[in-house]
């Protein structure tokens, strides 16, 4: 089964580059993963609660690593400009916005998930 995920996944892979169209490997694996799991034993023995987990993953990884971007470019800024131009009000305000946007939509996806 193995075998046919790798295959699948660099098929379409080699294809959707080849005509330029921009995908993910991560997700191309997966859904393969669960196209040959549904193929060959059914829907019985794929573990939907594991598959709740990578999915919610593509969610809040972007979010968690914006969220630490930017506290690395606070202090990177303040370090380096030794405090002069940096007004952190609205860059704390936009963080506030873009956090709590991002929490109200994990935990809506969390709630219809679960």
């Amino acid at each position: 089964m193995m075998l046919s995920v790798g295959i699948a996944s660099f098929l379409f892979i080699v294809t959707s580059s080849f005509f330029g169209v921009p995908i993910s490997g991560t997700h191309t694996v997966v859904g393969a993963l669960i196209g040959a799991g549904l193929a060959g034993l059914g829907s019985q023995y794929i573990s939907w609660s594991q598959l709740r987990r990578i999915v919610l993953s593509w969610f809040v990884s972007p979010v968690l690593s914006s969220f630490l971007c930017f506290c690395l470019m606070i202090l990177v800024a303040v370090t380096t400009l030794n405090g002069v131009g940096v007004n952190l009000k609205p860059r704390l305000f936009n963080l506030t916005f873009i956090s709590g946007t991002a929490f109200c939509l994990i935990t809506y996806m969390v709630i219809i998930l679960i």
